[in-house]
Order: C-alpha cells, then structure tokens, then sequence
C-alpha cells in the first residue's frame, strides 16, 4: 500500500487528483477519467451514481478504509480519480499488484 499512497500524494501534489464524488463525477462528464478508485467503506451509492453518470467507467474498490488514503489524498475521502491518464494507470498498475485479482465493478 505504500507505493499506492506514494502515487495518490504525487498524483495530488501536480494537481492532477479529483477528490470527492463531485469532482469525479465532474472529471468523468469532461472526460478527464475513466477509471475511478473507491475505498472499501464507500457506499454502494458511489458506484451507481459512478455507473449512472460514465456507464463505462471501471470502479476499482480499495482493500483500505478512507481513513487509511486520508494522508496521501489530504482529506477524508472514499472516491477518488487521477484525472491523467498515465497517473491513472500507474494507479491501476500498483492496485493490481496489491490486490492480485482484478475487483473491477461496471
């Protein structure tokens, strides 16, 4: 989970992370994302209204609580996105080492 965190404070300190459900429900309506990360308290709420907005959007769920990518995102928060792609997917990448399966919700 370090290089995860590592990744999620880089990704926030060139300002390229949207944080909260607003923001990445906006980010998702400009195109800005396509994959979105929650962490494993988040409300089934998210993932539909994820779904609803992007129905293509891939949810990937978190093995931690909010509290736990609270110091690398800078708040509490249980969704959230890297609106660049090569950040995304370096997200993604290190998520999948993590985890060792693949928990994509659609």
């Amino acid at each position: 989970m370090d290089k995860f965190s590592s990744m999620l404070g880089l990704c926030r300190r060139a300002g390229k992370l949207l944080i909260g459900r607003d923001a990445v429900i906006a980010g998702l309506r400009k195109g800005q994302t396509d994959r979105v990360f929650l962490t494993s308290d988040a409300s089934p709420r998210h993932a539909r209204e994820i779904g609803a907005v992007a129905p293509g959007t891939a949810t990937h769920v978190l093995p931690g609580s909010m509290e736990t990518y609270a110091p690398p995102l800078g708040k509490k928060s249980c969704v959230f996105a890297a609106a660049d792609r090569h950040f995304g997917d370096a997200l993604f990448q290190i998520y999948q080492a993590m985890t060792n399966t693949d928990t994509t919700t659609e």
